[in-house]
Order: C-alpha cells, then sequence, then structure tokens
C-alpha cells in the first residue's frame, strides 16, 4: 500500500466488547514485532527541538520528545480488571469496552519544557507547541503504517488514562504528557463486539474549503 494509499484507506473504527467477557488474546510475539516495526516508523516524525535532558527517564533517553508505552494484548486485560475497582482509577465504560477488545495499547506521551514551578502543566511557550506538533506527526505515522499493515488503530485522547494515579499504575514518569492512546484492535471479531466509526468521518469538506493561494504583489515598496 502506497503513502497515499493507506492516507485514503484509514479510518475510524471502535470496537467495544463487554469488559466482563473480554475477547480473547490471540496475538502473540509476531505481532509484539510488529507494533515494534510501527514505532520505528513513528519515530521516523520531524521534531524541531530535542528533548529537555532533565525530563528524561533513567530508561528512556531518547532525544526526541515524544515516548511510546505499550500494553500488550494481556496487560490490556490486567489493566482493565484495575479500571473496573472503585476510585482511584474506576473508568467509564467506554475505555473498559475498547480494553476488552484491544491486541494492543499504545500509549504516546511527551515531554514538556518545565517552568520554574514543577507541575501537572505545562508553559504554553514555542517548544512545547513544537514538541506537541512533533509527537502528533509521531502518531500519525504510527496509524498510517498500520493502516498500510491491515492493523486497525483507533487514535483516543485516552480520557481516564490521563489521570496522574492511572500513569503511576502503569510506571510511566509524572513529568510525561499523554496525548494519545492508540488502540490496536483484531480484524475478525464476533457479531456481539459493538463498533463505532469516527463521528467527523462524514463532515469532511473539499480542500478548497480549508485551503486558499496566496497571491503576493509584485510591486511592494
Amino acid at each position: 500500500m502506497t503513502t497515499e494509499e493507506s492516507i485514503r484507506s484509514r479510518k475510524t473504527l471502535k470496537l467495544r466488547a463487554n469488559p466482563d467477557n473480554p475477547l480473547p488474546v490471540t496475538k502473540g510475539k509476531d505481532f509484539k514485532k510488529t507494533i515494534e516495526e510501527l514505532i520505528e516508523l513513528a519515530g521516523k516524525a520531524p521534531f524541531h527541538y530535542e528533548s529537555a535532558k532533565g525530563q528524561r527517564s533513567y530508561k528512556l533517553i531518547g532525544n526526541e520528545p515524544w515516548r511510546f508505552h505499550v500494553l500488550d494484548g494481556e496487560s490490556c486485560r490486567i489493566f482493565l480488571k484495575a479500571l473496573k475497582q472503585e476510585k482511584p482509577m474506576k473508568a467509564p465504560e467506554g475505555i473498559k469496552q475498547m480494553l476488552a477488545a484491544s491486541d494492543a495499547l499504545i500509549l504516546a506521551t511527551w515531554l514538556p519544557e518545565r517552568s520554574r514551578k514543577l507541575s501537572r502543566k505545562f508553559h504554553p511557550n514555542l517548544k512545547n507547541m513544537e514538541h506537541i506538533a512533533a509527537t502528533g506527526a509521531a502518531i500519525q505515522n504510527l496509524i498510517l503504517a498500520a493502516t498500510s499493515r491491515g492493523v486497525n488503530a483507533y487514535w483516543s485522547s485516552g480520557g481516564i488514562i490521563r489521570k496522574p494515579k492511572v500513569l503511576e499504575f502503569l510506571g510511566i514518569p509524572n513529568h510525561e504528557i499523554l496525548l494519545g492512546a492508540v488502540f490496536l484492535f483484531p480484524d475478525e471479531f464476533p457479531e456481539s463486539v459493538d463498533t463505532q466509526s469516527g463521528m467527523n468521518a462524514d463532515k469532511r469538506g473539499e480542500a478548497g474549503d480549508f485551503m486558499d493561494w496566496i497571491e503576493v504583489g509584485e510591486n511592494i515598496q
């Protein structure tokens, strides 16, 4: 599949299974290799600024402003059990239903440039804007690469997974900020599994609705 074909054929398809009766996990080591290759391709995205050295963990030391944390199917089911508990990690049904259907979950975070006061918030400066844009580009690389291989990938904002307590449970450093939770769903599933397409799929216009040509005059003083 060419890059253009991947872009044109990519679509949102969410799968929702019963959290009390999750789909069986059928993909093993070969699928882990596929995920590693998808993330390698995600890492080809452009980035303008390196991540701040003080924000890198001892484990993930890359210069890139993004990080990818992966749960395989079995870990998704264990995570699901934790989210079915009472507070502070009780989750809404949507997240639990998607975890019950997932072959894997990829959590894409970015490393903010901190202000003097350390907090979960980040300073809205140019570097952080560039970091977010670069991480978004990496996620887009990931889902297009998945599409080219016939892997159903859904980019979610993450919902409750963004919460500090949940990130702590998953072992994700508290200075990282979640930008995308990418659910990888199976190609084949029983009819009992609920499916949902993207809510904006039918709202796309023509290119002329969101672009124009700028004509610069020749007689500039």
